[in-house]
């Protein structure tokens, strides 16, 4: 990094200080270990009692409470483009977000694709007759452990939980991320251990994001905020023009969050760039 780079970042961690003191909780705090301890007992005793199939045909038939389209919109926010877009509206304030996920992005993914390949569990439609549980979107029939959805939603509600370390923000995170997690089982497209298992995975590389990111915090320059803005743009007209979700009744949906995160990112990004 430039003198000038390092300059701007020390400049910048000086007008955050305040903030930033509410990052990288201890993992003795309860808000970091005890989600992930619930979530392995839940886990370890379904496996042993056998009520992985069980459990997910039941909380399958979600869907004839809801109807389909409440848990496509649901689990779109599981997706990992979906929540890079979410990402663009803390641009300007809050960079110390995105660079907490970008770090926890990148030791999930290693994890995740690693579990995905390594076991190859058959997912739900690769193991089960179709006219016995319900499908929403596309069929899937490999790789199911973990849910990488689920994974996904986790860190991201993860990071900004441990960021502001408010109980309401951690409930409220988890809370989310679980539902999203269950619309994982809704549409068909993963057992409830997968679901577990992304919620371990997930909560646990967004603590270690925050904690990484806390000691290496030149990637909160104003630098780095352009860099992540030009990234975010693209994935947010990559959104809105060119990916498929895979759920076709989401598509409203999908144009309301790249709008409004277009356009909200935008205008930190113009701040960001012209220094207002």
């Amino acid at each position: 990094m430039s003198i000038l780079s390092r300059k701007r970042c020390q400049k910048f961690l000086i007008r955050t200080n305040k903030v930033m003191k509410k990052c990288a909780p201890s993992f003795k705090d309860p808000w970091v270990w005890s989600p992930l301890l619930v979530f392995a007992i839940l886990l370890i005793v379904i496996h042993l009692t056998g009520l992985n199939t069980q459990l997910f045909l039941f909380f399958n038939k979600a869907h004839a409470i809801t109807g389909d389209r409440f848990w496509a919109i649901v689990t779109l926010f599981g997706d990992g483009l979906v929540a890079a877009v979410l990402l663009f509206p803390f641009l300007k304030k809050r960079p110390d977000i995105i660079w907490s996920v970008l770090i926890a992005s990148i030791l999930y993914m290693i994890i995740l694709h690693s579990l995905k390949r390594i076991m190859d569990i058959p997912r739900p439609a690769g193991v089960l007759d179709s006219d016995t549980f319900y499908i929403i979107g596309k069929r899937f029939t490999r790789h199911a452990f973990p849910s990488g959805h689920t994974t996904t939603i986790f860190t991201l509600m993860g990071v900004i939980a441990f960021t502001f370390r408010k109980n309401s923000t951690y409930i409220i995170g988890i809370i989310f991320a679980l539902l999203v997690g269950f619309s994982r089982i809704a549409v068909g497209a993963h057992w409830p251990i997968d679901v577990l298992a992304g919620a371990i995975l997930g909560w646990t590389c967004a603590w270690l994001g925050v904690s990484l990111a806390d000691r290496f915090q030149w990637g909160f320059s104003s630098t780095f905020q352009i860099i992540y803005g030009i990234i975010l743009l693209i994935c947010t007209i990559d959104l809105l023009f060119l990916y498929n979700t895979h759920y076709a009744i989401v598509d409203p949906a999908k144009w309301i969050i790249g709008i409004v995160c277009l356009v909200w990112g935008m205008i930190g990004f113009y701040r960001v760039v012209f220094k207002k």
